[in-house]
């Protein structure tokens, strides 16, 4: 059994935990459920007794809470969470030093006296925020006007609508107006709302909930002709334009987020993998001698392939968080690492659930059972953060050009350290021949950028596990899953046959099987398991639960 001790663990059984779930059924009831996230998000902080400098450190505390399976008991918790503290505390908290009005409101969000909010995008810019229609107006007493010229430049998706009657401030970034010159992409720390009403000239629209996931109060919200402090810009007026890279270094909290927010795919997965191997030992199948599931390769590639891959990507966090924290690791290299890591453990998560959801047959479509849930609400931490796509592109590009790089293979004899280069190597030499302007490049290289950063992580989550001493079958599993994702390359360098490479995995899978039943009970989650379908007992009483109709009394019948 797991050794592994989640300080979360006592949270479940208390009521406002019970009663997380999907499925709101009414604009009321997601209200409800909404207003239970902070709840739920206060208690998982406040047990792991996150402080202010935890939060701007990046602690391992910080970090350890990301990858709590509590997470996924219910997702919306952890989004108000992640927003409130590590985006809204983390951002206010840089410029605070010297502001003792700052320090309060992040004392009054870490106590939950006061909820916090980060209101990057709009409805008509996403991920090109340099170009973000929002204005704050610096006017002739110091004070400033906040507006959303019209509908595009409204925020979207932060939940901004009032809960639990108290106050909630939030983080606009907002172009900084400054006699008419445009100074540049600026945050502003703004109070949205009491808990029960908007502030003036704030509106909130609530989004109807996303398909399938726990449901947030995600809002559109606008700004009219607002009137803000003198204090509410976060850093100084200045008295020229900011640049690009003052940008990206004032949303220095993204990248954390994406760092953070990646890792929950671990806990996930190691849910999911959980729910579809004790299933897959229960269900048995054949007559007259039955047999269970799990003893077909078919049922077994999938989850032992997922098993493997949260021990992997536990030792690739392990890895990245050492480089990303490291104050001698620049700013664009840090982005870099964030990148790699999400962009890979985001893949492997999502393959997986779709897999295990099917293995599952069709008690995997039922939200009871966990895996559906989890994806869907997987699906949303691919774009938050900075989509995967979008950032694989520019990183792909930058580390093509040269113009910064990461940490290298301790092992370029390994099979994959090879494909790294290898495709590396090829992409780079299109983007020299043609130019990264090209239409060549294009076409060609950013289709491709997403395939060439995973190939970057792959190599680093190899190498990662064997640092950690991951068990060799499972980085065996492991490294035959992500040679059958280009095994095209492997075929064509001469470096594998098909036969070869089935022959690797066939040894892999034999050398997990014995064991997997350790490997699954050392993730250590199944506290956090809510399936039904995994004992007869627990599925008797579900079924005892459902609404059940039944025949007509017997004088009725007859009728």
């Amino acid at each position: 059994m797991s050794s592994r001790n989640w300080p979360s663990e006592e949270l479940l059984k208390l009521d406002v935990f019970k009663a997380a779930g999907n499925n709101p059924g009414s604009r009321e009831n997601a209200l409800a459920l909404a207003n239970n996230a902070y709840l739920r998000a206060e208690a998982i902080w406040k047990t792991y007794g996150l402080t202010f400098e935890d939060i701007m450190t990046l602690s391992p505390k910080f970090w350890k809470m990301h990858q709590d399976p509590i997470a996924w008991h219910d997702g919306s918790s952890i989004t108000v969470m992640t927003i409130h503290l590590n985006l809204a505390i983390g951002t206010i908290g840089t410029y605070a030093k010297n502001r003792p009005d700052l320090q309060k409101i992040c004392q009054d969000m870490l106590e939950a006296k006061a909820f916090g909010q980060f209101c990057l995008t709009e409805v008509g810019h996403g991920l090109d925020a340099t170009n973000l229609a929002t204005t704050a107006t610096l006017q002739s007493d110091g004070t400033f006007e906040l507006h959303s010229p019209d509908g595009y430049a409204s925020k979207y998706m932060p939940p901004t609508v009032p809960v639990l009657g108290k106050p909630c401030y939030a983080v606009i970034w907002s172009q900084l107006v400054v006699g008419g010159e445009k100074r540049g992409i600026r945050p502003f720390l703004v109070q949205l709302n009491d808990g029960v009403n908007m502030c003036k000239g704030i509106t909130s629209k609530l989004i109807p909930t996303r398909h399938g996931a726990t449901p947030v109060n995600h809002a559109i919200t606008h700004f009219t002709h607002v009137k803000l402090r003198a204090g509410a810009l976060l850093g100084e007026v200045g008295d020229k334009p900011s640049t690009h890279e003052d940008f990206l270094t004032a949303i220095w909290r993204i990248a954390v987020g994406t760092l953070a927010l990646a890792a929950l795919a671990i806990p996930a997965l190691q849910i999911a993998s959980h729910i579809a191997y004790k299933y897959s030992l229960r269900r048995h199948v054949g007559a007259p001698n039955p047999v269970p599931i799990i003893s077909f390769r078919t049922q077994q590639l999938p989850i032992f392939t997922a098993v493997a891959q949260t021990y992997v990507m536990e030792a690739m966090q392990k890895y990245m968080v050492k480089h990303f924290t490291d104050e001698k690791t620049p700013h664009q290299s840090r982005h870099a690492m964030a990148t790699i890591f999400k962009a890979v453990v985001m893949d492997h998560a999502q393959v997986s659930h779709f897999q295990l959801s099917e293995r599952c047959g069709a008690q995997g479509l039922f939200d009871y059972n966990q895996i559906v849930t989890q994806f869907s609400e997987m699906r949303g931490i691919v774009i938050a953060e900075g989509d995967v796509l979008v950032l694989c592109i520019r990183l792909a590009s930058e580390l093509l050009l040269g113009r910064y790089g990461v940490p290298q293979t301790t092992d370029s004899s390994s099979l994959i350290a090879q494909h790294e280069k290898g495709v590396f190597e090829e992409a780079r030499a299109l983007a020299k021949k043609y130019g990264h302007r090209s239409q060549v490049f294009a076409d060609y290289i950013l289709p491709r950028s997403k395939d060439i950063i995973e190939a970057i992580g792959h190599r680093m989550a190899y190498d990662a596990a064997v640092a950690e001493q991951v068990p060799q079958p499972l980085i065996d599993l492991y490294v035959c899953n992500v040679i059958q994702k280009d095994i095209g390359w492997y075929l064509e360098t001469g470096i594998l046959t098909r036969a070869r490479a089935a022959d690797l995995t066939n040894a892999a899978v034999k050398a997990a099987e014995p064991k997997m039943n350790d490997y699954v009970d050392g993730m250590g989650v199944a506290p956090y398991v809510k399936a039904p379908i995994l004992a007869e007992a627990t599925w008797n009483r579900f079924v005892d639960n459902m609404y059940t109709f039944r025949e007509a009394p017997e004088e009725r019948a007859a009728m």
